[in-house]
């Protein structure tokens, strides 16, 4: 197998006449109403994605479902996508003009030539994402496409056991998010959240790779660049999570040395050997774009896209009237689906509009009702939102959810404190239709019921949940921290304080209890052996 990397998490595997295109993002608008571009321009290099024989797409987001390109696939293609059960999937992959997509559920495997791909879905329900398992079942070689889906240590374990020797690992590394920036933390209180954000990412970057142990590890999908004048201070400034392969690099030398030796960090046009493990630099792309010289590429990069970020915000004029309305049937009907989910925020948000059609509006989740405010200096709250009227008729009519609408970077937010995220508020955001609200309810309830496992420190024995109440990711002794006295979430790196399970990243807990005395020796574990199946591979739930 040869891979031709794209730019950002897109990725050429060929192998035998077969092409296949991964997560191909070229759009000149960039992703999330213009706020995200690649880094650096990949433009030269769309036309590869036309000359694919099967593309794959990992997820919803914009970043990786470029629906221009999509729709301009030859109708040949192979369009290969996660069946996924959220009803927004369904109509985004339903509007779709192109090629009619193969939808692949969790572990099920489609044959591309010599090609053996396995599809991996993401481990809870909280998040619509997945992996892509390639085998070449002529020549034994496997490269393992994470790009932003969060595998946890079962599904690491399930593919160890089906591939114990694996070439290659492409799996994200920087962050993405609008925390801590978008809020009005003390710039103090800033800096060191995002410090903590970035390692966690490359810890978490690092887990996946010492666990499949690949030849040649792959940094990629990220970060961003951020062109709008407007926002492109989020990135160079030091509340910044957009980590960048030289601070990487540097990481890794100092904390795992090993695995430096083994990463590399590709820029588009590079080609990697699977086989032999070498990386083939472009020359040409190297000729105007240095990871050491970023700031004045990024500023000549926006003047070039300066258009087609015009053109984008031209799309989102400003409301003639007033939205209240609209804005206030949105949340009753999300009420209405997602009661349980709704009264468990348990908050007042504030949203605070601005421009015309905007006001400043309250969503009370205790007695589910929606009221105009007078202002943030007279209207008590727990939460508050800033944004531009402009954007809101496209979220309220359902073209783009809360969360895509957050990830543009375009508002403001404030919390009472660091510690102050709550979990339930995001999840009825995140979900934003109130079809979608629903499905997710139902699928949450029929998630793993949460076990315990036993944690001896030097403060006595705790029985401990393992389940992170953040997004469900599984917990283990392994997560325990001395230094912090602190059970650690190895997603997202939420700290659950001992005896109690106190959270210091956001409004949770963690169920911890005194624990007996041991019964007898732990039994020991059954070693791993290769598989048929994954589903055979993996344990029973």
């Amino acid at each position: 197998m040869k891979i031709t990397f794209l730019g950002h998490a897109g990725a050429l595997v060929e192998a035998d006449g077969v092409k296949l295109v991964c997560d191909p993002w070229f759009s000149r608008g960039g992703a999330f109403l213009s706020g995200w571009h690649q880094l650096p321009d990949n433009s030269p290099y769309e036309p590869l994605a036309y000359d694919a024989t099967h593309v794959y797409v990992s997820h919803d987001h914009q970043d990786h479902f470029d629906a221009d390109v999509l729709n301009a696939l030859d109708p040949s293609v192979t369009l290969l996508m996660p069946d996924y059960p959220l009803p927004s999937w369904k109509r985004l992959v339903a509007a779709m003009r192109g090629p009619a997509p193969v939808l692949l559920g969790d572990q099920e495997v489609h044959q591309a030539g010599p090609l053996r791909l396995r599809m991996v879905h993401s481990p809870t329900p909280r998040h619509q994402d997945s992996a892509l398992v390639i085998e070449d079942t002529s020549t034994g070689q496997v490269v393992v496409n994470l790009n932003d889906c969060q595998v946890d240590r079962d599904q690491l374990r399930a593919i160890r056991r089906l591939h114990p020797r694996i070439d290659v690992v492409m799996a994200q590394f920087s962050g993405a998010t609008w925390f801590p920036f978008a809020y009005s933390f003390t710039k103090e209180e800033q800096v060191d959240a995002a410090e903590r954000k970035k390692v966690n990412s490359m810890r978490r970057w690092t887990r996946y790779m010492q666990a499949l142990n690949p030849r040649s590890a792959v940094a990629f999908a990220g970060p961003p660049a951020l062109l709008d004048p407007e926002l492109t201070p989020h990135f160079f400034a030091d509340s910044s999570v957009f980590t960048t392969p030289p601070e990487l690099t540097a990481w890794l030398r100092q904390e795992h040395p090993d695995l430096a030796e083994r990463t590399v960090a590709p820029l588009p046009g590079d080609e990697l050997d699977v086989e032999t493990g070498h990386l083939s630099p472009d020359p040409k792309i190297r000729e105007e774009f240095d990871w050491a010289d970023l700031p004045a590429y990024v500023e000549d990069y926006a003047r070039r896209r300066a258009p087609a970020i015009a053109e984008v915000l031209a799309r989102h004029p400003e409301p003639r009237s007033s939205l209240f309305g609209d804005f206030a049937a949105h949340f009753a009907a999300l009420f209405a689906a997602g009661e349980s989910l709704c009264r468990a925020v348990d908050a007042v948000v504030a949203f605070d509009i601005t421009g015309s059609g905007g006001g400043f509006w309250l969503v009370d989740f205790r007695s589910l009702e929606v009221r105009e405010g007078t202002g943030s200096g007279t209207d008590t709250y727990d939460y508050r939102f800033t944004l531009p009227s402009r954007f809101l008729p496209d979220i309220l009519g359902g073209g783009t959810s809360w969360e895509e609408f957050f990830f543009s970077f375009r508002f403001r937010a404030w919390r009472p404190g660091i510690g102050a995220y709550n979990e339930e508020l995001m999840s009825v955001l995140r979900c934003s239709a109130p079809d979608d609200l629903a499905e997710y309810l139902v699928r949450t309830a029929r998630d793993r019921e949460p076990g315990t496992f036993r944690l001896e420190t030097a403060t006595g024995a705790h029985l401990v949940s393992d389940t992170c109440p953040h997004l469900g990711a599984r917990l283990g002794p392994q997560d325990y921290d001395p230094a912090l006295g602190a059970v650690v979430c190895p997603q997202h790196g939420w700290r659950f304080a001992l005896p109690d399970g106190t959270c210091s990243n956001g409004r949770a807990r963690l169920d911890i209890a005194p624990a007996g005395p041991a019964e007898g020796p732990p039994e020991a574990p059954a070693p791993d052996a290769p598989s048929d199946t994954l589903s055979d591979a993996l344990p029973a739930s």
